[in-house]
């Protein structure tokens, strides 16, 4: 009826009543174009047809039939041309294409932001699942997206059964409680599970992955000695970093889509001859952008500039664009894993014949497949290693390294809270001196850019008697219900200089299995650590001065080698990444070690994200297995939350990590 009442201005009853009754929209005699007084963002992420919108349906039917592309890939298709981005026709039926300009004016394609974004993409699908109204997701498979994430990272396939044990400790559910229908990031909660995993196993703290790098890379030389090329040399950390490194440069020389997500320089040139290769394919694909050239006279003028920009070039430089493009070119077929694809492809380019008129040079390093590489030891299983160098007449000595210990404990860190301004009237002083105002400014007490609060923070009497009573209850009903069956670790008991020793005090190498990691069903015969300075500790200053002397006595035995393990500690830097400023953030950066910096850009880069969205699902890793899980010796059977903990702002912390798991 509103809408009756404000079209009788515009037309007659009689007319207004024949459009009314005209369901198909058969009449053409004027448009009537609704207008709205406000357009919400939900309605315009909605109800505005773009090409994004394309991209949004096309991910969600991708996510659908739990396509192995995800979100992530499909960006980079886009970006990559693969999907071309230039012409929306090409999507839409035949009969829908047809109207070609009209169509597009309809759209107001003009009038949205058309640069497809990770974020904004994101948003998009969110709007969209909730307005059809969408129940869930579907979760893809974690531990295939994860090997091929090691794939491209070139890592040991060690590290994805690692990476694979982790996930099935506690499997995420990516349940987001804050958000309405927010598409789930599934790619960086994986990644962060393999940034997780690197960080146990090398420390990345600038100095134990140095120091482990460095044992690995001594006893890579011997066994290059006594077993020549079919030795199983050791993954060496700082090698693959530079191996990552080089392999970044060398790929953006040949794909710009590349060297723009892992922010690669690349010469101008380059950047003109990629611009020309996405021109010609385009040509080839016969997408000439007809409905969008406007009259015959516009494609004439089009092709007389064109006929003597190539002039041009072939004056000045001998060669046409075409000849310049196809000089040095590469084509890259659409892969799920691009650098290690495009690498390997680069280096079939090299190997040919015709490659010796590419003008870069590949380095012999860079032939070394790094994956192959022994990564065993590392998660204590030096078994095979020892009895390969006992076979030749060596010994493995195995030592493993703590965290550093410069690295201070910062504590939390926090955004600012927002003080919002009251109701007062401020007025200009107009007659103020430059001096005056430059000296009141410096006066001024400016407020921390970013804070750093130890987690010394502690509930009220009250609250937290509150708390514990709630915790006793549960603990009562848990044990009243007969449907709740926790039994408890099975303790044993090993016989050593006749002394019983319990089972549980020995360390993870000793009540492990180095195959599986799995407990073992029954204890030791004999332990595999010297515990008589623990059984005697009146006599273990002078067993310590014996075995020194004997040290010093007689000399090192050169037979001997020396790996450096990590001791599966890692440094923790956590706090709240939401709603910290962008100086903020770069100012948390510059707290990490270089190392871990490093790899973070990196394996943000390898997903199309960047890393603040990847370092924050890193802490919800971290926060769920340093400081949710409350008994590690009963996860087979219930994971518990700590509930009845006196630390506040570690029970804040992880409450509201929970959230997000």
């Amino acid at each position: 009826m509103r809408a009756r009442k404000s079209l009788k201005r515009h037309m007659p009853l009689k007319h207004l009543d024949k459009h009314s009754r005209d369901s198909k929209g058969s009449m053409s005699c004027h448009s009537l174009r609704p207008r709205v007084k406000q357009l919400h963002n939900f309605d315009r992420n909605i109800y505005c047809l773009n090409i994004i919108k394309l991209y949004v349906v096309l991910g969600i039917a991708l996510n659908m039939v739990e396509d192995d592309i995800q979100l992530s890939d499909l960006l980079r298709f886009i970006d990559e041309e693969h999907l071309t981005k230039r012409c929306m026709l090409n999507y839409l039926p035949g009969n829908v294409a047809a109207k070609g300009k009209a169509l597009l004016k309809d759209m107001e394609l003009s009038k949205m932001k058309d640069k497809v974004t990770n974020k904004l993409l994101r948003v998009n699908i969110a709007c969209m699942s909730r307005f059809i109204n969408l129940s869930e997701y579907q979760k893809p498979n974690l531990h295939s997206l994860a090997e091929r994430y090691i794939l491209e990272l070139a890592l040991p396939p060690r590290l994805l059964k690692y990476v694979n044990s982790l996930l099935d400790l506690h499997p995420p559910t990516f349940f987001n409680a804050m958000t309405v229908h927010p598409y789930p990031r599934y790619e960086a909660r994986t990644m962060a599970y393999i940034l997780y995993a690197m960080k146990l196993l090398f420390g990345l703290d600038d100095l134990k992955e140095r120091n482990i790098s460095e044992s690995a890379a001594k006893i890579n030389e011997k066994l290059l000695e006594v077993g020549g090329d079919e030795a199983p040399l050791l993954f060496v950390f700082t090698e693959w970093m530079e191996f990552v490194e080089m392999r970044k440069v060398i790929v953006s020389h040949y794909n710009q889509s590349f060297a723009r997500r892992f922010g690669v320089s690349t010469r101008t040139g380059c950047q003109v001859d990629d611009i020309l290769a996405k021109e010609w394919k385009e040509k080839e694909q016969g997408e000439t952008f007809g409905w969008m050239q406007g009259s015959a006279a516009m494609k004439r003028q089009h092709e007389n500039l064109t006929h003597i920009i190539e002039t041009m070039l072939k004056d000045h430089f001998g060669e046409s664009s075409k000849e310049s493009m196809e000089k040095e070119h590469i084509e890259f077929q659409p892969s799920l894993t691009p650098a290690h694809s495009y690498f390997n492809r680069i280096l079939l380019q090299v190997s040919r014949s015709d490659g010796a008129k590419m003008k870069i040079t590949i380095p012999d390093h860079m032939k070394v497949d790094h994956s192959a590489r022994n990564l065993d030891p590392f998660v204590l299983e030096t078994t095979e290693l020892s009895q390969y160098l006992s076979q030749h007449g060596l010994k493995l000595r195995v030592e493993e390294l703590a965290c550093q210990e410069d690295i201070q404990n910062v504590g939390i860190f926090r955004p600012l809270t927002i003080i919002r301004g009251d109701g007062r009237e401020y007025r200009a002083n107009t007659e103020i001196k430059t001096e005056t105002w430059i000296s009141e400014l410096k006066r001024k007490e400016k407020r921390p850019d970013f804070r750093f609060t130890q987690p010394t923070g502690t509930y009220g009497a009250r609250y937290l008697k509150r708390i514990t009573m709630r915790d006793a209850r549960r603990v009562q009903l848990e044990i009243n219900n007969p449907f709740w069956d926790v039994t408890e670790t099975p303790s044993f008991l090993l016989k050593l200089n006749d002394n019983e020793i319990p089972l549980d005090s020995l360390s993870s190498l000793q009540t492990f299995e180095e195959g599986t990691m799995d407990p073992l069903n029954i204890p030791l015969d004999l332990p595999r650590r010297n515990l008589e300075k623990i059984l005697n500790p009146e006599g273990s200053d002078r067993a310590s001065d014996q075995v020194a002397s004997d040290i010093n006595d007689e000399p090192p035995s050169p037979e001997t080698l020396l790996l450096q393990v990590s001791n599966f500690d890692c440094w923790l830097l956590h706090g709240y990444m939401k709603r910290i400023r962008r100086h903020d953030k770069h100012e948390l950066r510059q707290l990490f070690p270089c190392s871990f910096r490093w790899l973070l850009e990196t394996c943000a880069s390898t997903i199309g994200i960047v890393w603040e969205e990847l370092y924050e699902e890193l802490l919800i890793v971290e926060v769920m297995y340093h400081h949710s899980i409350r008994d590690w010796s009963n996860h087979r059977n219930y994971l518990c939350i700590q509930h009845n903990t006196q630390e506040k702002d570690i029970r804040t912390l992880a409450r509201t990590y929970k959230e997000l798991w």
